[in-house]
Protein backbone atom coordinates (compact mmCIF):
# COMPACT_ATOMS: atom_id res chain seq x y z
CA UNK A 1 0.00 0.00 0.00
CA UNK A 2 1.13 3.17 -1.24
CA UNK A 3 0.02 6.71 0.37
CA UNK A 4 0.67 10.00 -1.01
CA UNK A 5 -0.38 13.61 -1.20
CA UNK A 6 -2.84 15.14 -3.95
CA UNK A 7 -2.43 19.38 -4.07
CA UNK A 8 -5.66 20.08 -6.15
CA UNK A 9 -8.10 22.73 -5.19
CA UNK A 10 -12.13 22.20 -4.76
CA UNK A 11 -12.54 23.51 -8.50
CA UNK A 12 -10.40 21.06 -10.25
CA UNK A 13 -11.33 18.09 -8.04
CA UNK A 14 -15.16 19.40 -9.15
CA UNK A 15 -13.96 19.39 -12.98
CA UNK A 16 -12.50 15.71 -12.15
CA UNK A 17 -15.73 14.37 -10.94
CA UNK A 18 -17.88 15.92 -13.77
CA UNK A 19 -15.17 13.99 -16.33
CA UNK A 20 -15.60 11.04 -14.38
CA UNK A 21 -11.70 10.86 -13.22
CA UNK A 22 -12.98 11.33 -9.23
CA UNK A 23 -16.10 8.66 -8.40
CA UNK A 24 -17.93 8.17 -5.28
CA UNK A 25 -19.11 4.66 -6.15
CA UNK A 26 -17.52 2.78 -3.22
CA UNK A 27 -19.73 0.21 -2.06
CA UNK A 28 -18.67 0.62 1.79
CA UNK A 29 -19.59 4.33 1.86
CA UNK A 30 -22.30 5.52 3.29
CA UNK A 31 -24.97 7.12 1.03
CA UNK A 32 -25.15 10.75 -0.21
CA UNK A 33 -27.70 12.91 1.69
CA UNK A 34 -26.94 12.40 4.93
CA UNK A 35 -26.66 16.27 6.40
CA UNK A 36 -28.65 18.95 7.03
CA UNK A 37 -28.84 22.13 5.46
CA UNK A 38 -27.25 23.95 8.61
CA UNK A 39 -24.12 21.17 8.39
CA UNK A 40 -23.85 21.86 4.70
CA UNK A 41 -23.28 25.60 6.01
CA UNK A 42 -21.28 25.29 8.40
CA UNK A 43 -18.09 23.49 6.24
CA UNK A 44 -18.76 26.24 3.48
CA UNK A 45 -18.04 28.78 6.87
CA UNK A 46 -15.39 26.37 7.86
CA UNK A 47 -13.93 27.16 4.68
CA UNK A 48 -14.06 30.87 4.29
CA UNK A 49 -13.16 31.30 7.94
CA UNK A 50 -10.05 28.72 7.71
CA UNK A 51 -11.53 26.78 10.13
CA UNK A 52 -9.71 23.28 10.56
CA UNK A 53 -11.71 20.82 7.90
CA UNK A 54 -10.73 16.77 8.45
CA UNK A 55 -8.83 15.34 5.61
CA UNK A 56 -10.14 13.35 2.48
CA UNK A 57 -9.24 9.89 1.25
CA UNK A 58 -9.13 8.65 -2.09
CA UNK A 59 -7.99 5.44 -3.84
CA UNK A 60 -5.83 5.84 -6.73
CA UNK A 61 -6.30 3.61 -9.52
CA UNK A 62 -6.33 2.80 -13.20
CA UNK A 63 -9.50 2.18 -15.56
CA UNK A 64 -8.82 1.54 -19.19
CA UNK A 65 -5.65 3.67 -18.60
CA UNK A 66 -7.36 6.47 -17.46
CA UNK A 67 -6.37 7.61 -13.54
CA UNK A 68 -9.34 7.21 -11.12
CA UNK A 69 -9.62 8.42 -7.64
CA UNK A 70 -12.57 6.99 -5.89
CA UNK A 71 -13.53 8.75 -2.51
CA UNK A 72 -13.24 6.59 0.71
CA UNK A 73 -13.55 8.91 3.54
CA UNK A 74 -15.17 13.01 2.84
CA UNK A 75 -17.70 11.81 0.13
CA UNK A 76 -19.85 14.20 2.08
CA UNK A 77 -17.75 17.17 2.55
CA UNK A 78 -16.46 17.43 -1.46
CA UNK A 79 -20.27 16.40 -2.83
CA UNK A 80 -21.87 19.08 -0.46
CA UNK A 81 -18.97 21.96 -1.50
CA UNK A 82 -19.51 20.74 -5.50
CA UNK A 83 -23.60 21.25 -4.66
CA UNK A 84 -23.06 24.45 -3.38
CA UNK A 85 -21.23 25.85 -5.94
CA UNK A 86 -23.39 24.35 -8.31
CA UNK A 87 -26.19 26.80 -7.01
CA UNK A 88 -28.34 23.72 -5.78
CA UNK A 89 -28.69 25.38 -2.41
CA UNK A 90 -28.33 28.49 -0.09
CA UNK A 91 -26.94 28.98 3.51
CA UNK A 92 -28.78 28.42 6.22
CA UNK A 93 -30.15 31.40 8.21
CA UNK A 94 -27.94 30.76 11.22
CA UNK A 95 -24.36 30.75 9.22
CA UNK A 96 -22.20 32.83 11.04
CA UNK A 97 -20.52 35.90 9.37
CA UNK A 98 -17.07 35.79 8.09
CA UNK A 99 -14.20 38.38 8.45
CA UNK A 100 -11.80 38.44 6.01
CA UNK A 101 -8.83 41.14 6.24
CA UNK A 102 -11.33 43.91 8.36
CA UNK A 103 -14.35 43.34 6.55
CA UNK A 104 -17.18 41.68 7.59
CA UNK A 105 -19.22 39.45 4.86
CA UNK A 106 -22.83 38.21 5.59
CA UNK A 107 -23.68 35.15 4.01
CA UNK A 108 -26.12 33.52 5.96
CA UNK A 109 -29.27 32.61 3.17
CA UNK A 110 -27.01 32.94 0.73
CA UNK A 111 -26.33 30.65 -2.60
CA UNK A 112 -22.92 30.57 -3.98
CA UNK A 113 -23.87 32.98 -7.11
CA UNK A 114 -24.57 35.59 -4.22
CA UNK A 115 -21.59 35.82 -2.30
CA UNK A 116 -18.55 38.24 -3.29
CA UNK A 117 -15.91 37.28 -6.18
CA UNK A 118 -13.66 37.48 -3.49
CA UNK A 119 -15.53 34.72 -1.33
CA UNK A 120 -16.03 32.36 -4.92
CA UNK A 121 -12.78 32.03 -4.92
CA UNK A 122 -11.57 31.29 -1.55
CA UNK A 123 -14.14 28.19 -2.41
CA UNK A 124 -13.20 27.42 -6.07
CA UNK A 125 -9.20 27.27 -4.37
CA UNK A 126 -9.83 25.71 -0.96
CA UNK A 127 -7.00 22.72 -0.98
CA UNK A 128 -8.43 20.28 1.21
CA UNK A 129 -5.78 17.90 2.71
CA UNK A 130 -5.93 14.90 0.55
CA UNK A 131 -4.20 11.42 1.09
CA UNK A 132 -3.85 9.40 -1.99
CA UNK A 133 -3.84 5.63 -1.42
CA UNK A 134 -2.79 3.53 -3.89
CA UNK A 135 -2.46 -0.66 -4.08
CA UNK A 136 -4.09 -1.57 -1.38
CA UNK A 137 -6.11 -4.62 -1.11
CA UNK A 138 -10.27 -4.31 -0.39
CA UNK A 139 -9.62 -5.85 2.71
CA UNK A 140 -6.94 -2.74 3.78
CA UNK A 141 -9.45 -0.31 2.39
CA UNK A 142 -12.53 -1.86 4.20
CA UNK A 143 -10.26 -1.87 6.99
CA UNK A 144 -9.12 1.83 6.39
CA UNK A 145 -12.76 3.15 6.08
CA UNK A 146 -13.97 1.38 9.21
CA UNK A 147 -10.60 3.02 11.57
CA UNK A 148 -11.56 6.65 9.90
CA UNK A 149 -14.78 5.76 11.40
CA UNK A 150 -14.26 5.03 14.39
CA UNK A 151 -14.39 8.35 16.42
CA UNK A 152 -17.40 9.33 13.95
CA UNK A 153 -21.05 7.97 14.78
CA UNK A 154 -21.67 5.24 12.00
CA UNK A 155 -25.00 3.46 12.53
CA UNK A 156 -24.72 -0.22 12.73
CA UNK A 157 -26.27 -0.25 9.66
CA UNK A 158 -23.75 1.99 7.74
CA UNK A 159 -21.13 -0.34 9.09
CA UNK A 160 -22.63 -3.22 7.70
CA UNK A 161 -20.55 -2.27 4.54
CA UNK A 162 -17.54 -3.38 5.53
CA UNK A 163 -18.92 -5.95 7.56
CA UNK A 164 -20.49 -7.94 4.33
CA UNK A 165 -17.54 -7.00 2.39
CA UNK A 166 -17.15 -4.63 -0.50
CA UNK A 167 -18.25 -7.11 -2.79
CA UNK A 168 -21.57 -8.13 -1.33
CA UNK A 169 -22.03 -4.50 -0.32
CA UNK A 170 -21.73 -3.51 -3.86
CA UNK A 171 -24.36 -5.58 -4.65
CA UNK A 172 -27.09 -4.53 -2.50
CA UNK A 173 -26.36 -1.13 -3.53
CA UNK A 174 -27.71 -2.17 -6.87
CA UNK A 175 -30.63 -3.86 -5.27
CA UNK A 176 -31.30 -0.51 -3.62
CA UNK A 177 -31.72 1.41 -7.09
CA UNK A 178 -34.52 -0.90 -8.32
CA UNK A 179 -38.42 1.23 -7.56
CA UNK A 180 -39.42 -0.46 -4.51
CA UNK A 181 -36.78 1.07 -3.03
CA UNK A 182 -36.94 4.77 -5.08
CA UNK A 183 -40.68 5.37 -5.31
CA UNK A 184 -42.45 3.19 -3.44
CA UNK A 185 -41.57 2.89 0.44
CA UNK A 186 -41.99 5.76 2.88
CA UNK A 187 -39.35 6.39 5.23
CA UNK A 188 -38.58 9.82 6.97
CA UNK A 189 -35.77 11.74 6.49
CA UNK A 190 -34.16 10.24 9.38
CA UNK A 191 -34.73 7.13 8.70
CA UNK A 192 -32.98 8.15 4.90
CA UNK A 193 -30.22 9.44 6.00
CA UNK A 194 -29.75 6.75 8.53
CA UNK A 195 -30.47 4.15 5.37
CA UNK A 196 -33.07 2.45 6.47
CA UNK A 197 -33.58 1.09 2.99
CA UNK A 198 -30.42 -0.82 3.08
CA UNK A 199 -31.41 -1.95 7.05
CA UNK A 200 -35.20 -3.29 5.80
CA UNK A 201 -33.29 -4.97 2.46
CA UNK A 202 -30.92 -6.65 4.92
CA UNK A 203 -33.97 -7.40 7.23
CA UNK A 204 -35.54 -9.35 4.61
CA UNK A 205 -32.95 -11.27 3.70
CA UNK A 206 -32.29 -12.42 6.89
CA UNK A 207 -36.09 -13.46 7.69
CA UNK A 208 -35.72 -15.28 3.84
CA UNK A 209 -32.38 -16.76 5.06
CA UNK A 210 -34.61 -18.31 8.25
CA UNK A 211 -37.40 -19.23 6.29
CA UNK A 212 -35.49 -21.19 4.06
CA UNK A 213 -32.49 -22.61 6.06
CA UNK A 214 -33.67 -21.95 9.93
CA UNK A 215 -30.83 -18.99 10.06
CA UNK A 216 -31.24 -18.79 13.86
CA UNK A 217 -31.75 -15.23 14.94
CA UNK A 218 -33.37 -13.24 18.52
CA UNK A 219 -34.57 -9.95 16.60
CA UNK A 220 -34.55 -7.92 13.08
CA UNK A 221 -33.02 -5.03 15.02
CA UNK A 222 -29.51 -3.41 14.06
CA UNK A 223 -27.24 -5.92 16.01
CA UNK A 224 -28.88 -8.86 15.20
CA UNK A 225 -28.28 -7.42 11.12
CA UNK A 226 -24.90 -6.94 11.50
CA UNK A 227 -24.09 -9.98 12.83
CA UNK A 228 -26.28 -11.30 9.74
CA UNK A 229 -23.87 -9.50 7.54
CA UNK A 230 -20.89 -11.20 9.22
CA UNK A 231 -22.06 -14.36 8.62
CA UNK A 232 -23.32 -13.65 4.86
CA UNK A 233 -19.87 -12.30 4.24
CA UNK A 234 -18.47 -14.50 1.41
CA UNK A 235 -21.20 -17.07 1.64
CA UNK A 236 -24.58 -15.45 0.04
CA UNK A 237 -24.51 -17.53 -3.28
CA UNK A 238 -25.21 -16.16 -6.86
CA UNK A 239 -28.67 -18.14 -6.41
CA UNK A 240 -29.60 -16.79 -3.43
CA UNK A 241 -28.98 -13.46 -4.99
CA UNK A 242 -30.93 -14.26 -8.13
CA UNK A 243 -34.05 -14.79 -5.69
CA UNK A 244 -33.71 -11.81 -3.79
CA UNK A 245 -33.16 -9.81 -7.09
CA UNK A 246 -35.99 -11.75 -8.67
CA UNK A 247 -38.55 -10.81 -5.40
CA UNK A 248 -37.44 -7.19 -5.70
CA UNK A 249 -38.17 -6.68 -9.23
CA UNK A 250 -41.79 -8.42 -8.50
CA UNK A 251 -42.31 -5.82 -5.69
CA UNK A 252 -41.13 -3.10 -8.22
CA UNK A 253 -43.86 -4.13 -10.17
CA UNK A 254 -46.47 -4.28 -7.96
CA UNK A 255 -45.54 -0.81 -6.40
CA UNK A 256 -44.60 1.22 -9.05
CA UNK A 257 -45.65 4.63 -7.30
CA UNK A 258 -45.45 5.30 -3.32
CA UNK A 259 -47.35 3.33 -0.99
CA UNK A 260 -48.42 4.86 2.70
CA UNK A 261 -48.84 1.29 4.01
CA UNK A 262 -44.83 0.52 3.42
CA UNK A 263 -43.38 2.19 6.09
CA UNK A 264 -40.16 0.89 7.60
CA UNK A 265 -41.92 -1.81 9.88
CA UNK A 266 -44.25 -3.02 7.01
CA UNK A 267 -41.36 -3.32 4.39
CA UNK A 268 -39.92 -6.83 5.56
CA UNK A 269 -43.64 -8.32 6.28
CA UNK A 270 -44.85 -6.72 2.68
CA UNK A 271 -41.66 -8.36 0.72
CA UNK A 272 -41.45 -12.09 3.04
CA UNK A 273 -44.85 -12.36 1.71
CA UNK A 274 -44.51 -11.27 -1.26
CA UNK A 275 -41.93 -13.87 -1.93
CA UNK A 276 -45.15 -15.98 -0.82
CA UNK A 277 -47.52 -14.24 -3.79
CA UNK A 278 -44.20 -14.62 -6.47
CA UNK A 279 -44.02 -18.51 -5.22
CA UNK A 280 -47.57 -19.02 -5.99
CA UNK A 281 -47.95 -16.96 -9.27
CA UNK A 282 -49.82 -14.30 -8.15
CA UNK A 283 -49.39 -11.45 -10.10
CA UNK A 284 -48.12 -7.72 -9.11
CA UNK A 285 -50.86 -5.94 -9.82
CA UNK A 286 -52.91 -9.12 -7.69
CA UNK A 287 -50.82 -8.50 -4.57
CA UNK A 288 -50.82 -5.19 -4.63
CA UNK A 289 -54.64 -5.56 -4.20
CA UNK A 290 -53.79 -7.71 -1.43
CA UNK A 291 -51.62 -5.42 0.39
CA UNK A 292 -54.13 -2.46 -0.22
CA UNK A 293 -56.78 -4.61 1.09
CA UNK A 294 -54.96 -5.43 4.36
CA UNK A 295 -53.76 -1.77 5.29
CA UNK A 296 -57.85 -1.06 4.94
CA UNK A 297 -58.56 -3.69 7.17
CA UNK A 298 -57.35 -3.78 10.77
CA UNK A 299 -56.26 -7.07 11.86
CA UNK A 300 -55.97 -7.15 15.32
CA UNK A 301 -53.17 -10.24 15.57
CA UNK A 302 -50.60 -7.82 13.28
CA UNK A 303 -51.45 -4.44 15.38
CA UNK A 304 -51.05 -6.53 18.62
CA UNK A 305 -47.68 -7.49 17.44
CA UNK A 306 -46.55 -3.75 16.29
CA UNK A 307 -45.60 -0.53 18.48
CA UNK A 308 -42.60 -0.91 20.76
CA UNK A 309 -40.34 -3.92 20.78
CA UNK A 310 -41.73 -5.02 17.57
CA UNK A 311 -38.09 -5.45 15.99
CA UNK A 312 -38.05 -8.92 18.85
CA UNK A 313 -38.87 -11.76 17.08
CA UNK A 314 -41.92 -13.03 18.68
CA UNK A 315 -43.64 -9.84 17.16
CA UNK A 316 -41.84 -10.02 14.30
CA UNK A 317 -43.37 -13.36 13.34
CA UNK A 318 -46.46 -12.82 14.76
CA UNK A 319 -46.82 -9.98 12.18
CA UNK A 320 -45.39 -12.29 9.92
CA UNK A 321 -48.12 -15.05 10.42
CA UNK A 322 -50.85 -12.53 10.79
CA UNK A 323 -50.43 -11.02 7.10
CA UNK A 324 -49.89 -14.68 6.08
CA UNK A 325 -53.04 -15.97 7.55
CA UNK A 326 -54.92 -12.95 5.76
CA UNK A 327 -52.60 -13.29 2.35
CA UNK A 328 -54.18 -17.19 2.33
CA UNK A 329 -57.48 -16.74 3.08
CA UNK A 330 -57.44 -13.53 0.14
CA UNK A 331 -55.99 -16.01 -2.19
CA UNK A 332 -57.75 -19.21 -1.21
CA UNK A 333 -54.17 -20.96 -0.32
CA UNK A 334 -53.58 -23.20 2.35
CA UNK A 335 -50.56 -24.81 4.29
CA UNK A 336 -48.16 -21.60 3.52
CA UNK A 337 -44.59 -21.82 5.39
CA UNK A 338 -43.26 -18.36 6.27
CA UNK A 339 -40.97 -18.66 9.25
CA UNK A 340 -38.43 -21.81 9.80
CA UNK A 341 -36.97 -22.87 13.28
CA UNK A 342 -37.61 -21.18 16.46
CA UNK A 343 -35.14 -19.31 18.72
CA UNK A 344 -34.85 -20.48 22.24
CA UNK A 345 -34.58 -16.62 23.89
CA UNK A 346 -35.66 -13.51 22.43
CA UNK A 347 -33.54 -11.15 24.85
CA UNK A 348 -33.28 -8.36 22.22
CA UNK A 349 -35.21 -5.07 23.06
CA UNK A 350 -34.32 -2.51 20.52
CA UNK A 351 -37.23 -0.87 19.68
CA UNK A 352 -38.17 0.16 15.92
CA UNK A 353 -37.38 3.53 14.90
Amino acid sequence: MIRSTLPSGVKTLQKWYANGQLVFDNAIQRSSGQWGILQKSLLIHSILAGYPIPPVFLLKYKNDDATIYDCIEGKQRLLNTFSFMSWEYALHGGTPDVELDGEVYEIAGRSFDELSDELKDIISGYRYSISVIEDATEEEVEDIFYRLNSPTPLTQIQRSRSVMGTELARWTRDILEKDFFTKAICLTQAQWRREGDLEVLLQTMLLLDNRSENYEYKAISNTEVLKYCSHIRGRFSPEKRVVIEELFDYLSGAFSDKCKFLKKSAVPMVAVIGKLALENSITPEQYRGFIDSFANTVNEEYEANKGNGNVKRVKTEGRLLAMADDFGQYFNISNLVVIGGSAESEDANEAED
